[in-house]
């Protein structure tokens, strides 16, 4: 008679909290993967644009939506990194590289990568709208991936890297 009560509280007070909890850090795990599977294909891309529009596309948020994770991205950036540690510059969509960084430049060889950062929003299991984070209600992460840029080729009819457009 003692045994029943304890397991209904055991039930609802402990293994439910747990299993709500537990998918916080499988959609999170999801979410990493699908991040840096995006920031692959950006750095894969012909030009800078193509890119963007990569980015800015439905497809890889449509996947994170299904799986309950709603993401909320930012711009796109392209970090050059020079020869010294302080050769480090950003660059927000729609900058140039300057001259001194491109592959050819004072200030190469440069590493080049395409930084994609989001702000994400992982549910527990059974959420609501608003109460304590991670167990009502979604925690917010921010998520980022890095990927280095491959083209670092001319356009044969600009002449300009592909870096640049």
């Amino acid at each position: 008679a003692e045994f029943g009560p304890a397991i209904v509280i055991f039930i609802c007070f402990i293994m439910t909290p747990l299993i709500d909890i537990s998918a916080i850090p499988v959609r999170y795990f999801i979410a990493q993967g699908v991040l840096s599977e995006t920031a692959q294909k950006l750095s894969l891309a012909e030009s800078r644009t193509e890119a963007a529009e990569i980015a800015s596309g439905g497809s890889w948020k449509g996947l994170l939506d299904k799986c309950g994770v709603q993401v909320h991205a930012k711009p796109l950036k392209l970090v050059v990194c020079g020869k010294s540690e302080s050769d480090k510059i950003t660059l927000e969509p729609g900058e140039a590289v300057p001259v001194a960084y491109l592959p050819n430049g004072s200030k190469s060889p440069c590493v080049y990568s395409m930084e994609l950062t989001v702000d994400a929003d992982i549910p527990p299991l059974y959420h609501g709208t608003s109460g304590l984070p991670g167990f009502t209600s979604p925690i917010t992460m921010k998520l980022s991936s890095r990927s280095n840029w491959e083209n670092l080729s001319r356009d044969p009819a600009t002449r300009k890297y592909f870096i640049n457009e």
